[in-house]
């Protein structure tokens, strides 16, 4: 279920469920549930979710020299109508991790 694997999320358990279904009775042989860039949230204020790396692993999987770290603070888009001003409305912040030439996002 979504307590005994790597990645404890019901989704997760479901996908993997279906991958065993898969081999023993589809006849794919190599069907297999990945556990790379699973996006996570956490339902509080303020919202926040995440998906592969954090940069700390990023850096250990890949070495400093190789990863390239975007940061952003933006109005949150729910905000977009309302009658305030831009420094007023809550903020996002987002920040995305990635590796090698081709930045690939990890």
């Amino acid at each position: 279920g979504d307590v005994c694997g790597s990645v404890e999320l019901t989704p997760m358990a479901i996908a993997a469920g279906r991958r065993l279904a898969d081999r023993l009775f589809g006849g794919i042989a190599n069907s297999k549930t990945s556990y790379d860039l699973v996006p996570t949230v956490v339902f509080s204020h303020p919202t926040i979710g995440t998906c592969g790396l954090t940069e700390k692993e990023a850096i250990a999987k890949y070495g400093p020299d190789n990863i390239k770290v975007y940061r952003s603070k933006f109005p949150n888009l729910y905000y977009g109508p309302f009658s305030m001003a831009p420094d007023d409305k809550p903020k996002t912040f987002m920040k995305l991790v990635c590796a090698g030439t081709t930045e690939l996002v990890v």
